[in-house]
């Protein structure tokens, strides 16, 4: 529900013939971005692309899948920059949206232009800080349960042939 009301306050308008438009961040990687784009198309389509540049690449155009209704949308993989898109039905009523950026169309992006994913860029840097505590905690756990180990398979050693005479059940006066 939280996720819905966020993604409706973050849509755009795109323009006449289409209506609202957002892109989301699914994951990230070190070179590379998943981000879902969909846009609400109000006319007929036979189909629906999306073009995207940005400085001194090549445009991509991508074809979206329709998902019922006016709504049109793919998951795709990007370089981590902020491209501008143009949304174009092809059909009987042809038409464009108006450019956005993915950041005018709700993405989040870091200062440095690499897409911000708190919880996979706060995993690498945690892991990072503590992996000399891991080793630490592995080589304790395998002396604790060596000495275990140890004490258990080794018995008590000291009264093993010595007897005095009894059954073996002693007196403990």
């Amino acid at each position: 529900m939280a996720k819905a009301l966020l993604l409706l306050v973050l849509a755009v308008e795109m323009g006449a013939s289409f209506g609202n438009a957002s892109a989301e961040l699914v994951s990230t990687s070190s070179n590379a971005i998943e981000v879902e784009l969909r846009v609400e198309v109000t006319v007929s389509a036979e189909a629906v692309v999306a073009h995207l540049v940005f400085e001194d690449r090549p445009e991509l155009t991508l074809p979206l899948l329709h998902r019922g209704g006016g709504e049109y949308g793919i998951i795709t993989e990007l370089e981590p920059v902020n491209y501008r898109l143009v949304f174009e039905i092809i059909g009987p009523d042809p038409a464009r949206s108006e450019q956005r950026s993915l950041m005018e169309l709700g993405l989040v992006f870091a200062g440095d232009g690499d897409a911000a994913t708190t919880t996979t860029q706060d995993v690498d840097r945690m892991s990072d800080e503590n992996r000399g505590w891991l080793w630490l905690a592995i080589a304790f756990g395998a002396a604790a349960l060596s000495a275990l180990a140890f004490w258990a398979l080794g018995g008590d050693q000291s009264s093993g042939g010595a007897s005095s005479g009894t059954d073996g059940a002693g007196d403990f006066d």
